[in-house]
Order: structure tokens, then C-alpha cells, then sequence
């Protein structure tokens, strides 16, 4: 089963999938996009995205995505907090405000540095003039619970901590009392990841040619 975003259907297909064991291959919004334009969607065999581990890869695929790795900095001033979508919360039975409360004051438990919650903007101003790139500027860490934006976060070299199982976990903090013991993975660490993750992704004619289904099958 190919099963595209967490629309209700799609919620109910990848359920059901996991009940019944049977196979399915989720796609969704890329890891790494080379320009503003979407071309390149995530493919994930039996989960919403790669969980590791991380596979060394060559950097040819990295190469056509326009991204450099960045050392991580031990600085900034303010924790950004990015929520979930409703739907996500939906899928994983939460109540969104309830998640946020929580999370926040949680937090404030922990830390004194001020935090400013960056709803997930339309498209149009994601890729233009309000960027997960310039949230991240002045950014001590992100807070997530599944979102990319755990992803975005690492790969801008900025330490992120995610709630839930996502791509970025294998390098990012799961906890929010780990907050001021942040895990600041090495250039050559993160690069490894970028690479990695340039294989979890495809562009439209790379499903079409057979090359997707190539590598998301290697080994089996």
C-alpha cells in the first residue's frame, strides 16, 4: 500500500496497516529540498519517517540538494517550541492546546530561557519570508514533537529535541529535562545524516524510473 500525507483516510489506512502487519510505504514532504519548490518527497517503508539508523551513503544525491553542514553553535538566546499540526495530534490521539500547555510548562521547569512558539506558517511564507532557516537564527534550541522542523533544526546546526519518533532522533535530545545538556553532533556527524537522509528521498521522476523503489528496497 503507497499511502501520501495524514489526511483522515490516510490516518485510517496507515492504522490499519499496523494492525494487520501488512506492508506500506508512507510519503510525504522531503527532508531536504534543493529550492522553494517541493520536488522532492520523503518514502518511508512501514513508518511516517526513517528512524535510523543512519546508513553511510556517498554524497553524490546530497550534492544536487544545494546544502552545506554548518557547525553547531553553542549559542543563542531563546527556545523555539514549534507544535504539530492538528492532524498530527489527531493520529497520535492528543489534543493539540493540551500538548502545548503542557510542553510550555514543562519547559519553564527546566530552563530560564524565554520561548516563543512558532506556528507552522502557510507555504507560500515558509519558503519566502518566514523561514523555519530565519526562526532558527537566534535559536538556543527547538522544541518538536514529530515535526521535520527537528530535522530543519540539526541540519541548520542548531540542537533540537523531539518528543516523538522522527528522522531526526538518532542524533537530536528526546527529553525536555535534557533542555541544558544538549547534544551538539560533530560536522562530520551531521553531514553522515544529510547524506543519509538524500537517500529517503525522491523526486518525481526517480519514483517513476524505478530508482526509489531500488533503493527503498535494498537488501530485501
Amino acid at each position: 500500500m503507497l499511502i501520501r500525507g495524514l489526511s483522515r483516510q490516510s490516518q485510517k489506512a496507515i492504522k490499519h496497516s499496523w494492525q494487520t502487519k501488512r506492508l506500506f510505504y508512507a510519503v510525504d514532504t522531503g527532508y531536504i529540498q534543493p529550492s522553494v519548490r517541493k520536488e522532492y518527497h520523503r518514502i518511508t517503508k512501514n513508518a511516517l519517517q526513517n528512524l535510523g539508523p543512519i546508513i553511510e551513503r556517498p554524497g553524490d544525491r546530497l550534492q544536487k540538494l544545494n546544502w552545506r553542514p554548518k557547525k553547531f553553535k553553542d549559542k543563542g538566546y531563546h527556545v523555539l517550541l514549534c507544535p504539530p499540526s492538528e492532524k498530527v495530534m489527531l493520529f497520535y490521539g492528543k489534543n493539540l492546546d493540551n500538548w502545548c500547555k503542557e510542553v510550555m510548562k514543562e519547559i519553564k521547569m527546566y530552563t530560564d530561557r524565554p520561548v516563543v512558539v512558532r506556528e507552522k506558517p502557510i507555504r507560500s511564507l515558509r519558503t519566502t519570508t518566514d523561514t523555519i532557516w530565519d526562526a532558527l537564527k537566534d535559536t538556543y534550541c527547538l522544541v518538536t514533537f514529530n515535526s521535520i522542523a527537528a530535522t530543519e533544526s540539526l541540519l541548520f546546526g542548531t540542537p533540537a529535541i523531539a518528543l516523538a519518533p522522527n528522522a531526526a532522533t538518532v542524533l537530536c535530545n528526546t527529553k525536555i529535562s535534557e533542555i541544558e545538556h544538549l547534544n551538539r553532533p560533530t560536522v562530520d556527524e551531521i553531514e553522515s545524516f544529510a547524506r543519509h537522509l538524500s537517500y529517503c528521498q525522491f523526486n518525481r521522476l526517480e519514483m517513476q524510473n524505478g530508482l526509489a523503489w531500488s533503493i527503498l528496497n535494498e537488501g530485501s
